[in-house]
């Protein structure tokens, strides 16, 4: 399903822990919402279905019940205004519960657009693998930011955040960001790390200005340590990551 082929398909990533999908809802509405934008019907997903698929899943890979672990659920169109839902395993995490990455990576930039850039689809997945690959192979990163013009918008599928001072910056949805649950909370996490909040555009040519620089996924926040030759800290992040729930 993830092998780099544009394929149709929605998807989410999503974090469990003891069998069980965090924030399963709301995964769910988010995929519901795409599906229809883009396929034209909705799709019927029953959460106490999905909920077992993806506790089937996590016993095949003979997840532990401590262990926390990320799977990926994917929604492909069918004939007749039908669908299909897969469920994969992706990683075991080495925290139980969304944690602050002790990894620090390198990112560089690449201006593209794709289909439907607010919505978790296969092209998502996709442009994210090409630029990754471009990233490492020709800058030595091992990270992609995607830009339009000045605007930094994801970090491949993630949502992309700015700290200066005491400020939480991130690009609006209606600017071409991603939404996802990641999104959601850590803007809800941000009072509790003493931070406010603004919606707007990370500007490429105010990299400089930003303390730190950092995507949330399912397994919590990555702080990146460069982004095009700015260098960022890494110092609210680990309070935002501790807030997450």
């Amino acid at each position: 399903m993830t092998g780099g082929v544009a394929e149709h398909f929605v998807y989410q990533r999503i974090h469990t822990l003891g069998g069980k999908a965090f924030h399963l809802a709301e995964h769910l509405r988010i995929a519901s919402r795409a599906f229809e934008h883009i396929y034209g019907y909705m799709p019927g997903l029953e959460e106490r279905a999905i909920a077992s698929m993806i506790a089937d899943t996590l016993r095949l890979a003979r997840v532990g019940s401590r262990t926390g672990a990320v799977v990926m659920l994917c929604f492909m169109p069918t004939e007749e205004n039908n669908f299909g839902i897969s469920c994969e395993f992706e990683r075991r995490l080495l925290e139980a519960g969304y944690a602050h990455s002790a990894l620090r990576p390198r990112a560089v930039t690449y201006e593209y657009s794709i289909p439907f850039p607010a919505f978790p689809t296969g092209f998502q997945l996709s442009a994210q693998a090409l630029f990754d690959t471009l990233a490492l192979g020709t800058h030595g990163a091992t990270r992609s930011v995607r830009r339009e013009g000045q605007s930094l918008l994801s970090c491949g599928d993630a949502p992309l955040f700015g700290i200066r001072g005491r400020v939480l910056f991130t690009p609006p949805l209606t600017e071409g960001a991603m939404n996802s649950v990641e999104r959601e909370l850590v803007i809800e996490a941000a009072s509790a790390a003493r931070l406010s909040v603004r919606e707007e555009p990370i500007s490429h040519p105010e990299l400089k200005s930003f303390d730190e620089l950092f995507f949330a996924d399912a397994a919590g926040i990555t702080s990146l340590s460069e982004c095009d030759g700015a260098k960022f800290m890494s110092l609210a992040t680990p309070r935002l990551a501790a807030a997450l729930k």
